[in-house]
């Protein structure tokens, strides 16, 4: 695969085309389709994705799931709506390389697409793979101006060009086709960061879908794009203000090296933005470790990476989604409930007059040390107690990073986000399904059982 011969677009095509992926980079897919088609079934029945639901019920003809629900629509419009209902409750994924939320766009279009062809489970969990690679090196070429300067949310910007991928390999695109899908992929990328803690931010994940989606269809029915749609002097890296200017570093181990295996796939255990992860596990070790509650805690000062502070953007939150981008309200519920979970986030325990009192007492600075290691990895918290003593733990990491999460973590993350819309025998028969996902002939075999 030379780039002097191909280009690095034809090589991009040819490895989403043809690539041929590992057994262990499978199993790391399969825990991501676990874990988001659990995240879905949770977020199905909130706001966004309901009225997502609705429109594409109403607009859509078609037999594609809608998970969670028992409606169907055309393929365009399931993606669009199990995006949506996937990262409604920013309980998903994240990869700190794409510094996306992978699986809640590469998910939906890939069941969409399979549920057309009636793809098998092995088809799915490549396709999800290919996306998740293209991804990644995306993210090394793009970021960090492209998120952290420029304010684009790389769950839409990226991920819908890794949506297009995993839809062309689902459909069985040839590497000629999949050039024209990524380039009308690459006009079809959006997402602002303005619109975090909004139900626009939902939204980007079902827009990253269908719109990925979409562009596979296309090219498979001979739609043509400019071959320089990403890389070209006006195209989608200049467009979307890449760190580099080149695709050279993108392909240059296509195939060779796998980031899914290396870098791996960041699984939630907290329903909030993942920065505010490796702070809730230190205060959380804290509290646990040294018996305080949370009448005894003068204040909270929390120290993070420089990227923190422009993601956690509502201080003071009024609704559950500015909740999940509020370090002061999740300190605060830290400390006052037993647990943070998905009601955490609910009006009344926002309105908690012990969290209300709390959060205005947590102070969130940026520490340019932490820059040094991966982005939202790093934090440290000092919890002040009002006998005068001073605790501090830090974070490196947190709960669900890869390598740290446990097949009896995933399992009960996916019943309590699966319960909220199916009754638990069909939680049991869908968890078993995406157990054997591989052994799986027709996508149809696994949406069955995501439909309530």
């Amino acid at each position: 695969m030379s780039l002097q011969v191909k280009g690095a677009i034809a090589a991009i095509a040819d490895f989403v085309a043809n690539g041929i992926v590992t057994a262990g980079a499978r199993e790391r897919a399969a825990t991501a389709f676990k874990d988001t088609c659990g995240v879905m079934l949770a977020g199905a029945v909130e706001p966004p994705a309901q009225m997502a639901q609705s429109m594409a019920a109403d607009e859509g003809r078609g037999d594609c799931c809608i998970v969670g629900t028992a409606l169907k629509t055309s393929p365009g419009l399931a993606a669009f709506a199990n995006g949506v209902a996937a990262h409604a409750l920013d309980y998903d994924d994240m990869c700190f390389v794409s510094l996306a939320h992978p699986s809640c766009a590469l998910v939906p279009a890939i069941l969409a697409a399979g549920e057309i062809v009636h793809s098998n489970g092995t088809t799915l969990l490549d396709a999800y793979i290919v996306g998740f690679e293209l991804e990644c090196r995306l993210g090394n070429v793009m970021n960090p101006r492209h998120y952290h300067e420029r304010g684009w949310h790389c769950t839409s910007s990226i991920g819908t060009v890794g949506a297009a991928a995993a839809a062309a390999r689902v459909l069985g695109l040839d590497a000629h086709a999949v050039q024209h899908a990524l380039g009308i992929a690459a006009s079809s990328a959006c997402g602002l960061k303005e619109n975090l803690g909004t139900m626009v931010k939902p939204l980007h994940a079902g827009i990253a879908a269908r719109n990925g989606l979409m562009a596979a269809q296309l090219a498979q029915r001979g739609f043509t794009s400019s071959p320089q749609a990403l890389d070209g002097p006006q195209g989608y890296l200049v467009a979307m203000d890449s760190e580099h200017a080149t695709l050279d570093i993108a392909v240059a181990d296509l195939g060779v090296r796998w980031e899914i295996l290396e870098t791996g796939v960041t699984v939630k255990l907290y329903p909030s933005c993942a920065a505010t992860h490796p702070p809730l596990d230190a205060l959380i070790d804290l509290k646990r470790r040294e018996r305080f509650i949370a009448d005894q805690v003068q204040s909270i000062e929390v120290e993070v990476d420089s990227m923190t502070p422009r993601l956690l953007i509502h201080p003071d939150p009024t609704t559950g989604l500015e909740a999940k981008f509020s370090m002061p309200f999740c300190a605060a519920a830290a400390m006052v409930y037993p647990r943070v979970g998905i009601d955490t986030f609910d009006i009344e325990h926002i309105e908690n007059p012990d969290v209300q009192s709390l959060m205005p007492r947590v102070t969130l600075r940026a520490n340019e040390a932490f820059d040094q290691a991966a982005p939202l990895s790093q934090a440290r918290v000092t919890v002040r107690l009002r006998d005068g003593r001073a605790l501090s733990q830090s974070a490196d990491g947190a709960r669900g990073y890869p390598g740290r999460l446990t097949d009896e973590e995933l399992a009960t993350k996916f019943a309590g986000c699966a319960t909220r819309t199916l009754s638990q025998s069909t939680t049991a028969l869908a968890w078993a399904a995406l157990g054997d996902l591989d052994k799986i002939a027709d996508a149809r075999e696994l949406t069955l059982v995501l439909c309530s």
